[in-house]
């Protein structure tokens, strides 16, 4: 009698596996890569946008605000939403006290990021 039996032998199927780990081991890391870059993409976006709104403060009110930004998140004119965080760690970020007066980095931790 002929067996007709179809189907994969271990063989197959062990380097169809391992064809799948080498694409997962290249694709993965590139996707997280891609993440990372986003976020701090955002992250710097978020910084241009608070600092156009120090400028406005500045311009409505006659004097720079706080470092902490305290007095431009209770004012709902400038984020009626909240003042956004880091993506990355979310994070606060802080008003760097300079005669240009911008947001050029945030705490992080202990320390602070600045780019």
């Amino acid at each position: 009698m002929k067996n007709n039996a179809s189907g994969f032998t271990a063989i197959e199927v062990i380097l169809i596996v391992i064809a799948i780990s080498i694409l997962a081991a290249i694709v993965i890391p590139r996707f997280m890569i891609n993440t990372r870059m986003a976020k701090v993409q955002a992250c710097e976006m978020n910084r241009a946008i608070i600092n156009t709104q120090v400028e406005s403060y500045y311009q409505f009110e006659a004097t720079w605000p706080m470092d902490t930004l305290d007095d431009i998140k209770i004012d709902p004119r400038y984020f009626p939403d909240g003042i956004p965080t880091c993506p990355l760690d979310e994070s606060s970020y802080q008003l760097i006290v300079s005669p240009h007066h911008r947001v050029s980095g945030h705490r992080e931790g202990a320390g602070t990021h600045v780019f």
